[in-house]
């Protein structure tokens, strides 16, 4: 009898020839708050629901309309609410935005504070940099009444756009977007880091720019 292996690889080159039930894709709903997006999906099987808060205006947008951004976000990391800056789901295409995860960090600067410093890692395959230690308790603090953000981009590979421009986010209703990622649950814990090999395959490409 062959191995089942080779028997579903069989079955998988037969299907297009038969009736084949239809997939059911993640239920998506996109709401604006403010000055923010909060876009959820749905599992159909779970029903779990993750959710991703950024602001309505890219930092760096995603190149021809495809594939990940550079986006300033608000992320739930246990019950505290946190301003991060993210590229999400990079690919090996992706050599510019991959640069935040390696030897970067962001700055970021909440109306007339002192500026923080973001610094950024690997998620599963999104770019997140987020403040950490005393500044993660200040941004956490200044977050919901803060009215202007001020990003800066600090990579060892320089990005596209040329990595050193101070992008301003004007903020209206954060509080109140803050209030409606809370409501849709705990949210999801980070992704494990991807494989080493993705790892090594990005971070080569990124070093050889």
């Amino acid at each position: 009898m062959p191995p089942v292996p080779v028997i579903l690889a069989a079955l998988l080159v037969a299907a297009p020839a038969a009736a084949q039930a239809p997939t059911v894709p993640r239920v998506a709903e996109t709401r604006e708050v403010g000055s923010w997006l909060l876009a959820c999906s749905a599992d159909p099987i779970t029903d779990r629901t993750d959710c991703v808060l950024r602001h309505r205006l890219w930092i760096v947008p995603p190149e021809r309309g495809e594939g990940p951004g550079i986006a300033l976000e608000i992320v739930r990391r246990e019950e505290r609410v946190l301003p991060a800056v993210t590229a999400r789901g990079l690919t090996l295409a992706d050599t510019g935005r991959g640069a935040l995860a390696f030897a970067a960090s962001a700055e970021l600067r909440l109306d007339q504070d002192a500026a923080l410093d973001l610094p950024c890692t690997l998620e599963g395959r999104d770019a997140v940099c987020l403040p950490a230690g005393e500044a993660a308790s200040r941004a956490a603090e200044a977050l919901p009444r803060a009215r202007r953000a001020l990003v800066r981009l600090r990579t060892a590979a320089r990005l596209g756009s040329g990595g050193g421009e101070v992008y301003a986010l004007e903020l209206a209703d954060t509080a109140a977007a803050i209030t409606a990622l809370m409501e849709r649950g705990p949210g999801a814990p980070p992704p494990p880091s991807p494989v080493a090999g993705f790892l090594e395959q990005l971070e080569r490409l990124i070093r050889g720019q």
